[in-house]
């Protein structure tokens, strides 16, 4: 972003307390007794997160809308934190993936001024996440078209993902310039690429090792799908992944979503009965 268009948003506050985190308290605070709620030996593995509803939650606030998105990112670490948290009542890695879906490939169509300023916010996050991020066992990685990332950014992620590279209490993604169907044909474009060299034979593609070649390879499919702010739809996110992703929306805006949210999807996820395509 350019000095101009810097001292056009002179004033924005990019870190903003959330009303949620305000009924928290912290981390669970009031909501400490939905624990007690959970089975705590169901609980999904992976969890995909649709991060919707930033734009809407600070146009409603009468707040820019960067104050929006800035409000989202650390929400995202909040819910990184109860997940960890979950885990740790549960005594064991039983949430063992976040993947959020942070930037689309088409949010790029969005105006100059915003996508700036987001890359700035994600940059900041970065460097302010960090070291509390590794700290607390999280590892991190940044999954998507990254070559269409500002450099700054892209040399932050580096850092970031091998700081983190051996941690071991809960992986989590961030989703950036991502295509659901961009990641498909990426897998394609590696086993043809394979095929080509010889390393690899038709016959030894099924859909475990087609997956692997995607940029979740090596990860369990996502359980559970939570989407804020009421849509309902996909809009290009993990589409090979979910096939048999078990869907959960609010309509609450993603800055808003709170512990009660969370803890109530993965109650809504266990009284489903999974049945995979079976009787």
């Amino acid at each position: 972003m350019s000095t101009t268009e810097r001292e056009r948003y002179e004033g924005v506050a990019l870190d903003v307390t959330t009303e949620s985190e305000i009924k928290l308290k912290g981390k669970w605070g009031d909501f400490r007794h939905l624990l007690g709620e959970l089975d705590l030996t169901a609980l999904p593995r992976h969890i995909a997160i649709i991060m919707d509803g930033n734009r809407r939650w600070a146009r409603e606030r009468g707040l820019h809308m960067l104050e929006g998105h800035g409000a989202g990112v650390k929400k995202a670490r909040e819910v990184a934190d109860l997940a960890l948290d979950i885990n740790q009542a549960a005594g064991r890695k039983a949430i063992e993936v976040l993947t959020f879906y942070a930037f689309s490939k088409e949010n790029w169509n969005r105006s100059y001024l915003e996508v700036a300023g987001l890359m700035e916010i994600f940059e900041e996050a970065a460097i302010r996440e960090m070291l509390p991020l590794h700290e607390r066992n999280m590892r991190v990685r940044i999954i998507g078209d990254l070559d269409d990332l500002p450099l700054t950014l892209q040399t932050r992620i580096r850092k970031i993902e091998k700081l983190t590279e051996n941690n071991t209490g809960l992986h989590v993604n961030f989703c950036l310039s991502y295509s659901g169907r961009g990641d498909i044909l990426n897998g394609i474009k590696r086993i043809f690429q394979l095929y080509l060299d010889g390393k690899i034979d038709s016959d030894d593609i099924d859909e475990e090792t087609f997956g692997d070649y995607l940029d979740t390879g090596g990860l369990p499919d996502p359980d559970l799908l939570i989407r804020t702010s009421g849509e309902m739809r996909f809009s290009n996110f993990l589409l090979w992944q979910i096939a048999y992703t078990e869907l959960w929306v609010t309509p609450a805006y993603w800055p808003d979503f709170n512990a009660a949210l969370f803890a109530e999807s993965i109650m809504e996820y266990q009284k489903r009965e999974r049945r995979y395509g079976g009787g």
